[in-house]
């Protein structure tokens, strides 16, 4: 079970700048490893205030010159608002600068605006992502890409920088990317959202029938779920951090509309029908003293039975200082209960 710390680097207000966001995430990944937490994530978005990471290669390159244990990696690279040529050798250039230490997360994307403004035919984005799989593995395997698909065709083209294919996460749920993740061995991704481990079943069963259809017999299939966590004691900012988790919630949906709503760059926090009320995500949510957090992430463990966790804690809107404070209990009063729980279910 590996327990990571997830980097979405939004602006959560107005009044937050991307300096503050980056020497937030710096920092938090710097602490995250003497914490003790196996691997970080940086996403990819562009274009709104969702995030202010729009490579998130290039974050995990500077993350991995001020760290030394830590795995690091993109949750995702977004492949088909890329070509694959470009990314075969930026992933080859970060897994030598880190020490080999890369996790290579990849996606399709769901956001009709990017694919927009990149000129990316959204529709396509399965197949797009079935290729440039093809062109990664081909060329981190062998040092050479020939290729001729469909949307890329590459002569014979020689690696500078070839390697072995770092461990593979995928975000995408269509039966087919999920059937070869299994055959090579990659992780997938689900985002349990706001939902309790309960609600969060359907989600596994899709990922676990792609994955067997692809040939996998084993008890449990590999899988990552992401969860959002702040742990306080403080009522304010327990508030703080419901009314920045339902902030996300609505951005997460609105970002799925053909055009989102937004003034510049600024997310507009629209209500949905639906949507949980700030009392039930302080009940519910896993936000609060480390002893409720504690206990419903061993919860969620116990139900969903991932081999990945990957926990964000920046959606409070929160300074710098309160924000680090809570990943620090997290990793300092949370993380060892439920490594714990997790040696004694596998003695079992």
């Amino acid at each position: 079970m590996e327990f990571a710390l997830f980097n979405l680097m939004s602006l959560n207000h107005a009044q937050e700048t991307p300096e503050e966001v980056m020497a937030t995430t710096i920092a938090a990944v710097q602490q995250a490893e003497a914490l003790g937490f196996d691997a970080t994530w940086f996403a990819e978005h562009h274009f709104t205030s969702a995030s202010v990471c729009a490579s998130p290669l290039m974050m995990a390159a500077h993350c991995a010159a001020l760290t030394r244990r830590i795995r690091l990696g993109p949750a995702v690279v977004v492949l088909p608002l890329h070509h694959p040529l470009r990314v075969v050798q930026e992933v080859g250039m970060l897994n030598l600068l880190s020490g080999g230490r890369l996790n290579l997360g990849i996606g399709t994307g769901h956001q009709p605006h990017e694919f927009r403004s990149f000129g990316v035919n959204i529709a396509a984005r399965t197949a797009i992502l079935s290729e440039a799989w093809d062109i990664l593995e081909q060329g981190l395997r062998t040092g050479v890409v020939n290729h001729s698909g469909v949307h890329f065709q590459i002569p014979p083209t020689p690696i500078c920088i070839p390697g072995t294919l770092p461990p593979l996460f995928l975000a995408g749920g269509s039966p087919e990317l999920l059937a070869r993740a299994a055959r090579s061995g990659a992780t997938p991704l689900i985002s349990q959202g706001l939902r309790e481990a309960e609600a969060a079943l359907p989600l596994k069963a899709k990922a676990e029938a792609g994955y067997r259809a692809g040939g996998f017999t084993g008890r449990d299939i590999p899988l990552g779920i992401q969860r959002y966590v702040f742990v306080t004691n403080d009522a304010a900012e327990q508030r703080a951090a419901a009314e920045g988790l339902l902030k996300l919630a609505r951005t997460t949906l609105s970002l799925r509309d053909p055009v989102p709503q937004r003034d510049g760059v600024l997310m507009r926090s629209l209500p949905y029908e639906g949507e949980p009320s700030i009392e039930w995500l302080l009940e519910r949510a896993p936000i609060g003293p480390a002893e409720k957090v504690a206990r419903i992430l061993a919860h969620d463990m116990r139900v969903l039975r991932p081999s990945h966790m990957s926990l964000y804690m920046g959606f409070s809107g929160l300074p710098q200082g309160q924000v680090l404070a809570a990943l620090e209990r997290l990793g300092r009063d949370v993380l060892p209960h439920l490594r714990r729980r997790q040696e004694l279910a596998l003695a079992s």
